[in-house]
């Protein structure tokens, strides 16, 4: 039996959105993409917040979504609401978020492993290109040899 459960009266799907609170600015696509699931409250001037804004946040919210520069310890594990039930961290890791105080709690802790990938990689990329531009001619230890590059032997 299939039971439609939006249309039930007394049915078991919460009426109201999952709140979520975003401690720094995220891109601009994500941001508008939990504005659009979720009734999500942005840190608008993306100043790191305070440990009273943080419990205040963590007090009343569902989900958290902070970034691997908020340290979230036990002491603000402990002065979370009933609500709290996910820490989503934005970024690779969770070493900023104590995960025994959380689990105690039964708060699920998540990251976004990869995130930082593709921008480690162009920033590699870009800081070695003034060294190749100012490096002079291998002198010695490369040689072309029929138009391979190799080294000597």
């Amino acid at each position: 039996m299939i039971v439609d459960t939006l249309s039930c009266p007394g049915s078991f799907m919460p009426s109201a959105k999952p709140a979520v609170v975003v401690t720094r600015r995220l891109p601009e696509a994500v941001e508008a993409r939990m504005m659009g699931l979720f009734d999500t409250r942005l840190n608008e001037t993306d100043a790191p917040m305070d440990r009273g804004a943080l419990a205040a946040a963590m007090a009343d919210t569902d989900v958290l979504v902070p970034t691997i520069t908020d340290r979230i310890d036990a002491d603000l594990v402990a002065q979370a609401g009933s609500r709290l039930k996910l820490i989503a961290n934005y970024g690779n890791g969770v070493d900023n978020i104590d995960l025994p105080a959380a689990r105690k709690r039964g708060i699920t802790v998540t990251n976004t492993p990869g995130v930082l990938t593709e921008d480690t990689a162009d920033m590699t990329m870009a800081r070695s290109l003034p060294c190749r531009a100012a490096s002079p001619p291998a002198s010695g230890c490369c040689a072309r040899v029929d138009g391979v590059a190799g080294h000597r032997r």
